[in-house]
């Protein structure tokens, strides 16, 4: 039997979907809430899901243009048992879906309570569970019974902190509307979607698991909102409260710099792309089909339903939308046209590598003093697919400009002539200085081998062949102050938003009625 190999009875692909999230994430399970003395108390099942997108990277798919700082500052970054306070203070949601085959029995009136927030119950049993959860996660040794009590107050202890948020939320009347809750499932569909590797993989997961994307959707739902709810609570109460000054960030650059680390060795490259090209027949065809899905929005088909209908771009279930942008931020060829439409305007085809775009732009925000002219747009992308005879000819095509690189040909010039990489073709291919951890994991060990002024063998990736070229190296060394200032305003930032997170916590938690049981 042919395929991927956790498509075999379901397998990875149908626990991701059973899951909600990578294997080894944080994991919260299931959330029973009851109404004290309430006739027929219902159980609902919650978990708490996450938010994200991706956007296609710019530059042929190398990867970050630099490396991100890395903090040793591990007394400044604990997390706990669950990443609460984490989650709460910068809005990373967890990711926690429990097996859509699971039914969750009513609750029982023998069954133990550990603990009442107001009126909300948290059953001993789901306390039990998490706990073991964790325990798993963490390779605690369930047979060490004071290890597992002491982790069992913290997840505890994690649940009553959710409830007495949750409480705090509704009391000051904050709301979050269906369209964000909407929004934010959406973003989770499509990380699980990149998870799982395909929409074929995705597809057979739920197939596996016997249910429907509109039932997956229900279980996100609750708990997105929960996480709005919370996030908005401790922005207005917290983050927008906190500030860090210049002085307290070189103070603490001046009493922590032995904790942290160096900067990492860094290349500066060059490449040329050599994309896969669709043959002539794929492009006319992707390029009528494109003009067709124009011509149905200008004669009045709504633009998100054809996007959702048949867009090829991830975003097609959010209706195309692409959210706001700065200059940047998308491949040239897309940008140039998305900063000249007016608003509402539809673009004709546009081609980039990914394919052609129909593009509509929903609102231009000119540059003010604290921010840069924005666009935010939606569009219909229509891919014309590359087939194995294309990827052969990319493949000799990057070995004929390699070889002639090696016989003396100057590198700017070949980049300039055949490089398909649109953001860089015009500087001669030049990628910047990039950190070697920053590197994607299978290239980092052979282009850090290079020689200055080395020329690479060609590399396959995603788009097409690469070739790179080492300009320059730069070895690791220690960080001066205005190279990771802005890293650490926001380390400081984040120590002082948590300390002060956790005094106003402190008093919200007066005002509400806990009740811890034995």
């Amino acid at each position: 039997m042919g395929g991927r190999p956790d498509r075999v009875e379901g397998g990875a692909a149908a626990a991701h979907v059973r899951r909600g999230c990578a294997a080894g994430a944080p994991r919260v399970a299931r959330r029973r809430r009851e109404q004290v003395g309430a006739p027929n108390a219902r159980t609902a099942s919650r978990e708490d899901a996450g938010s994200g997108g991706s956007r296609a990277p710019r530059g042929g798919e190398v990867g970050p243009r630099d490396g991100r700082l890395d903090l040793h500052l591990h007394q400044h970054d604990h997390e706990g048992i669950f990443p609460m306070k984490r989650w709460i203070l910068f809005g990373a949601i967890l990711c926690a879906l429990y097996s859509l085959d699971a039914r969750v029995p009513a609750a029982q009136a023998s069954e133990r309570i550990a603990a009442i927030v107001n009126k909300q119950v948290i059953l001993s049993s789901d306390v039990d569970d998490r706990t073991l959860e964790a325990a798993s996660r963490m390779h605690v040794d369930p047979g060490d019974s004071v290890a597992l009590a002491k982790l069992r107050t913290e997840v505890l202890n994690q649940m009553v902190e959710k409830e007495v948020l949750l409480a705090e939320a509704t009391r000051q009347a904050i709301t979050v509307s269906n369209a964000d809750v909407a929004q934010a499932v959406d973003r989770e569909i499509d990380n699980l979607k990149q998870r799982l590797g395909s929409e074929e993989d995705y597809r057979a997961a739920l197939a596996h698991e016997k249910t429907t994307e509109a039932d997956l959707r229900k279980r996100y739902e609750p708990d997105v909102r929960d996480q709005l709810l919370i996030s908005r609570l401790v922005g207005k109460e917290v983050q927008s409260k906190t500030s860090v000054t210049d002085v307290e960030v070189r103070a603490y650059f001046a009493a922590n710099r032995d904790s942290i680390g160096k900067k990492p060795e860094a290349l500066t490259l060059a490449h040329i792309l050599l994309p896969f090209e669709p043959d002539s027949f794929q492009l006319r065809r992707a390029r009528l089909r494109a003009d067709s899905l124009r011509n149905l929005i200008v004669k009045g088909r709504a633009f998100d339903e054809v996007a959702r209908q048949f867009s090829d771009d991830p975003s097609a279930r959010s209706g195309g939308d692409l959210g706001t942008f700065v200059r940047g931020a998308m491949v040239p060829e897309f940008e140039q046209v998305a900063f000249s439409l007016k608003p509402m305007e539809i673009s004709p085809p546009i081609r980039t590598r990914y394919g052609y775009h129909v593009i509509q732009v929903l609102e231009h925000l000119a540059a003010t003093d604290s921010s840069d002219e924005r666009v935010h747009a939606r569009h219909v992308m229509v891919q014309a697919k590359s087939t194995p005879a294309d990827e052969e000819r990319s493949r000799k095509k990057a070995l004929a400009v390699r070889d002639s690189l090696l016989r003396g040909a100057d590198f700017a010039a070949m980049a300039r002539a055949y490089s398909g990489d649109s953001a860089t073709r015009d500087s001669g291919g030049v990628l910047g200085q990039i950190s070697v951890p920053a590197l994607p994991a299978n290239l980092r060990e052979p282009l850090a081998g290079l020689r200055v002024g080395e020329v690479s063998v060609p590399f396959k990736r995603d788009a097409g062949y690469h070739i790179f070229k080492l300009l320059a190296r730069e070895p690791e060394s220690e960080y001066k102050f205005e190279e990771i200032k802005d890293d650490l305003r926001q380390v400081v930032m984040n120590k002082k938003m948590e300390d002060a997170y956790r005094r106003w916590y402190d008093r919200v938690r007066k005002n509400v009625n806990v009740e811890l049981k034995n």
